[in-house]
């Protein structure tokens, strides 16, 4: 005899649906560049810990706008900066020397900080672009991996 499995109705099987048990993860990026000739990279669950971080060590940067960046937004949706971070390494995929990059990951804090020098803007610039344009499918697959190594880890 077969068994005749029934699925329920609120069940969402689409990739949209898979994606709503992760729509409290955000990430917020901020980029900074200062006179020195030096760009800060931020990452953050929370914008409000941009504030005491400006306000701190960063006073002497200024935040380059979001239509300099060619974006139009500076957060993402269903994925946390552990995730980011887990995926594409500490450098975000730049393709930097390390002893020019600087990091600072206080992802328990709830943020992530890369300093880079400001001949790679062009880098940093494209490197924004394409995590905030991630498409749903990506965004699952950052998903899944991070889980799967979180199962691993433990």
């Amino acid at each position: 005899m077969k068994q005749i499995i029934k699925k329920k109705e609120s069940e969402d099987d689409s990739l949209f649906g898979l994606l709503a048990s992760y729509k409290n993860l955000y990430s917020y990026m901020q980029v900074l560049e200062s006179e020195e000739g030096s760009i800060a990279i931020l990452i953050a669950t929370n914008p409000s810990s941009f504030n005491e971080l400006i306000k701190t060590k960063y006073q002497q940067y200024k935040p380059i706008r979001r239509i300099k960046l060619g974006v139009s937004r500076l957060f993402v949706k269903y994925i946390s900066p552990e995730y980011i971070i887990k995926f594409y390494g500490p450098l975000l995929g730049l393709k930097i020397p390390e002893n020019k990059v600087h990091i600072i990951n206080n992802i328990e804090n709830g943020y992530f900080i890369l300093e880079v020098p400001s001949y790679y803007k062009d880098q940093v610039i494209q490197c924004i672009k394409r995590i905030i344009t991630l498409s749903p499918q990506k965004k699952y697959e950052i998903i899944e991996k991070s889980l799967a190594e979180k199962e691993v880890e433990v």
